[in-house]
């Protein structure tokens, strides 16, 4: 199994302005993207007053200028970004010399994808304060994530593509079971914990049989893998926010399920930082089972004697974003050059019982873009793809045959436990399972 991984990055972390800390604070959780807007300059280095002139009343103007922005972040999430970026640079104006602002700054800019600018705030907050809390550990994978921005940047040219083939030709077929969103319960707070009673092994018993008899078994894992540790992604005693963690036995579960291959890009695959995307890449290697989520994350095996990928994209940060189709394209074309079928996941598309149809067009949840699924598939399939999965809505959506290759536009929540609302669509699930030839053309499909 081939795997490169890389890490997502966290967004949000309470300091304390101007002085150093000496105490860490929680680690940020992790951002999502939005589109490049247009965002202030910073002010010029000569143009900062000294010290010495600051007085304590601009040093608590500062102060509650990043508690504003930090609450346009947490409250409105990537559609907050800008305006939270222009709020923290009116503290900086206030106190040029203000940690925290610096330091929410950089968290801001890597919500916009604007990489550089965000090393470059953390590069000043380090020349202020080079033992920041956190700095030391997330300033490298900040640099990691801009390098993994111009690689991506450097993808070459697709050029002329060949048509996908629209007849079968002959050699193995692949059996292929696809379910949704794969949820396990939740594991933090530890005093509203929910998981499932014999640390999960009896949870998928009335499906194991569907999931196992199958050449290659896909989900969504929506959750992380991490035996402890808080998300600084909602507080403690939060009944509107999610941070989903499972202990990372539970990948030994997944395995026994019959799961071959997981997407690990979503929009809870983040919720503990860093150390939980890689303690849930580690438990997954652990126990063999495939993934894609990170930049650099690609899912590699063979099956039957084919050579088979699969690329996952979802919304966020540190991932293959669905709303960029031009990379999508060139990324699905660059795998396909050294595999006889790719898969293609995505998380995406408006979520609950109202998001029923694909609309064609982009489309939005609580402000976030959750991209043109529609366009995206058809691209990705121009590209190379032999099969599209989605998920993300929470609720089964339409399936297509375009080009000879099948999207499922939403395969709905799979499992839950004592989290997920199903009532209503939100509580009909399926496997789908679809047969392919040894081109990616789809010979039947059933749920």
């Amino acid at each position: 199994m081939f795997m490169r991984s890389a890490l997502s990055l966290p967004l949000i972390a309470l300091f304390a302005c101007a002085a150093p800390v000496p105490e860490a604070a929680p680690a940020p959780t992790p951002p999502v993207v939005v589109p490049e807007v247009e965002v202030v300059a910073d002010k010029d280095a000569e143009s900062e007053p000294g010290p010495s002139a600051i007085t304590e009343e601009r040093r608590a103007i500062a102060l509650e200028l990043v508690e504003e922005g930090r609450s346009i972040q947490q409250q409105r999430g990537e559609g907050g970004a800008a305006d939270a970026v222009d709020v923290y640079q009116r503290a900086l104006e206030q106190d040029p010399g203000c940690t925290q602002a610096w330091w929410e700054l950089g968290w801001s800019y890597q919500v916009l994808s604007d990489f550089e600018k965000a090393v470059q705030s953390w590069d000043r907050l380090r020349e202020i304060d080079i033992n920041y809390p956190e700095l030391g550990t997330y300033y490298p994978v900040l640099v990691m994530r801009r390098d993994q921005a111009a690689a991506l940047a450097a993808l070459p040219e697709l050029g002329a593509l060949p048509a996908p083939e629209e007849e079968p030709r002959p050699g193995p077929n692949i059996i292929l079971r696809a379910v949704g969103d794969v949820h396990m319960g939740r594991g933090w707070p530890e005093n509203r914990a929910r998981l499932p009673p014999n640390g999960g092994r009896d949870f998928f018993a009335g499906v194991r049989e569907l999931l196992q008899n199958a050449d290659v078994t896909f989900g969504n894992l929506e959750t992380a893998l991490k035996d402890d540790g808080p998300s600084s992604k909602c507080g403690p005693h939060s009944t509107k926010c999610f941070a989903f963690r499972v202990p990372t036995a539970f990948a030994d579960v997944l395995k026994e399920a019959g799961f071959d291959v997981m997407s690990i890009a979503n929009n809870h695959a983040g919720d503990f930082g860093p150390e939980g995307r890689m303690t849930t890449i580690e438990s997954l290697d652990r126990v063999g089972i495939g993934h894609s989520g990170p930049v650099g994350d690609i899912a590699s095996w063979e099956t039957k004697g084919l050579k088979m990928a699969m690329i996952a994209f979802s919304t966020g940060g540190g991932v293959y974003r669905i709303q960029d189709i031009e990379m999508a394209k060139k990324v699905v074309a660059d795998v396909d050059r050294t595999h006889d079928l790719v898969i293609v996941s995505f998380h995406g598309g408006a979520e609950g019982a109202a998001a029923a149809h694909v609309t064609k067009n982009d489309e939005k949840f609580y402000g976030e873009d959750r991209g043109n699924v529609w366009e995206f598939a058809h691209a990705v399939i121009d590209a190379g793809a032999d099969l599209v999965l989605g998920h993300g809505p929470h609720r089964l959506r339409a399936m297509e045959i375009y080009k000879g290759r099948l999207i499922a536009f939403s395969l709905g929540n799979f499992s839950t436990w004592e989290t997920f609302s199903l009532s209503g669509a939100l509580g009909v699930s399926a496997v789908l399972e679809v047969s392919l030839a040894a081109n990616g053309v789809v010979l039947g499909a059933k749920i």
